[in-house]
């Protein structure tokens, strides 16, 4: 691959696929999946909508990687593991970075035109609105995890409209609750690799806030996350290997990572946050 298109690549964090873009992916699949089960959607049609919601999230996901580079390039290059991205080190500049988000946010607003009108409605605002002032946070606040937990979760209510055509406030409220206490409990883990690049750097985040009472803080959204997926499953009167599956095993893995990664430690913060 030329030196330009792989440095492009890795702008969207596309070669680490498919780490990093499942932080859109499940939000998407949590949403479409409860959506399918609900309205007894063929198996086929499951399908199609998960490969849809699969590149859709991996869309959705570039763009905010390159959102979040070109924001914070200047606070990348006083951090050692970030030192070298593409933006940062000047292998591509930020014309050429504008030039990819366009492409990448016209293949989203095109994805989200197929949806219906309501769930576009939802995508044009939520996809600004949110993913793309998350990098800003991390600038204002100590909690910006919390607040890309809350800008991911916009994909729930956008896939159960675009599936069943009208809101359920009950199930589109707990399974976002979930997705976004998720989102945030990996996406802690994985600011623990900067810590101490990001208290010099100035730079705000919940691994730099928490401190020792990490593993306690993310167990409460471990918990969240388990209670308002099992609640959810009660609403939409899903059977015995759906809270096997998709509620207890994600939790205790969840629980096992919180409780046996060392936070101090980059590389184990790295591993953990991979094999989610």
């Amino acid at each position: 691959m030329p030196s330009k298109a792989r440095a492009l690549a890795e702008l969207t964090r596309i070669h680490w696929f498919p780490v990093g873009c499942d932080f859109m992916f499940w939000p998407f699949a949590w949403g479409s999946l409860a959506a399918s089960y609900h309205v007894a959607l063929p198996m086929g049609q499951v399908a199609v909508n998960t490969l849809f919601y699969a590149l859709l999230g991996t869309l959705v996901h570039s763009a905010g990687c390159v959102i979040n580079d070109m924001l914070d390039r200047d606070f990348d290059r006083k951090v050692e593991r970030s030192k070298t991205r593409p933006l940062a080190s000047g292998a591509v500049t930020m014309t050429e970075a504008a030039i990819l988000l366009t492409v990448l946010v016209g293949a989203i607003f095109y994805m989200f035109s197929t949806a219906g009108p309501t769930a576009l409605a939802l995508g044009l605002v939520g996809l600004p609105a949110c993913g793309g002032t998350y990098p800003l946070m991390k600038r204002w606040m100590y909690w910006p995890s919390l607040y890309l937990g809350f800008a991911a979760s916009w994909a729930v209510p956008f896939t159960w409209v675009a599936i069943t055509g009208r809101f359920d406030w009950g199930m589109i409220l707990n399974v976002a609750v979930a997705s976004c206490c998720w989102t945030c409990l990996y996406d802690t883990i994985y600011a623990c690799q900067d810590k101490k690049d990001d208290e010099k750097a100035g730079v705000k985040s919940m691994a730099v806030r928490l401190g020792d009472g990490i593993r306690p803080a993310l167990s409460v959204f471990d918990v969240t996350f388990f209670g308002c997926l099992l609640w959810a499953g009660y609403l939409n009167g899903q059977h015995l290997p759906f809270y096997v599956m998709s509620v207890i095993a994600p939790f205790l893995l969840c629980l096992w990572h919180i409780w046996s990664f060392d936070h101090n430690d980059p590389r184990d913060s790295w591993d953990k946050f991979t094999v989610r």
